[in-house]
């Protein structure tokens, strides 16, 4: 049986995954700033897709981050469960941010760093990295749903589920 990884509440990943979206979209503003903004030229359409292509494969991988849940013991109390399953949930939302984020600023500050186009590859990665941020870390239905899968395979009744809908 796995414990959880982390303490939390719903509302705590919600928070979480907020305050994730945020910071990591100040951080890109400042740095876009830092950069001369838009001053330089726009880089060319082939780094462009080489900027947004590692975001893709961050992606991939968040989404298989739910396939490693450790189903739960149908004996374990009720209470349990539940507390044991969101904190699951909370440790794979961490997963996934990580993937995301690194996927993302990595290639963005390093070709903004080497190269001479500002801050432009910020504003390429970062539209559609903060986008597959919030997709992949917001409790939704759908993500909530694809861990309560794993969770509950052996006959568990985790609420995963209802714990996201009724916090």
């Amino acid at each position: 049986m796995p414990s959880a990884e982390y303490d939390a509440t719903p509302k705590e990943v919600r928070n979480f995954a907020l305050v994730q979206i945020g910071m990591v979209a100040a951080f890109l503003v400042a740095l876009f700033f830092l950069f001369g903004g838009s001053d330089a030229d726009y880089p060319p359409a082939w780094l462009a897709v080489a900027l947004v292509v590692p975001i893709a494969v961050g992606a991939f991988f968040a989404e298989r981050v739910w396939l490693r849940a450790s189903p739960l013991s149908p004996e374990t109390p009720p209470h349990e469960l539940r507390n044991e399953a969101i904190g699951v949930f909370a440790a794979q939302t961490v997963r996934k941010f990580f993937y995301c984020f690194f996927a993302m600023i990595i290639p963005a500050c390093a070709v903004t760093f080497a190269g001479d186009y500002g801050g432009w590859p910020l504003v390429i990665a970062g539209f559609p990295g903060l986008a597959v941020i919030g997709w992949e870390t917001w409790p939704t239905l759908r993500n909530t749903s694809m861990t309560a899968a794993m969770l509950d395979s052996q006959g568990a009744e985790s609420h995963l589920v209802e714990s996201f809908l009724d916090a």
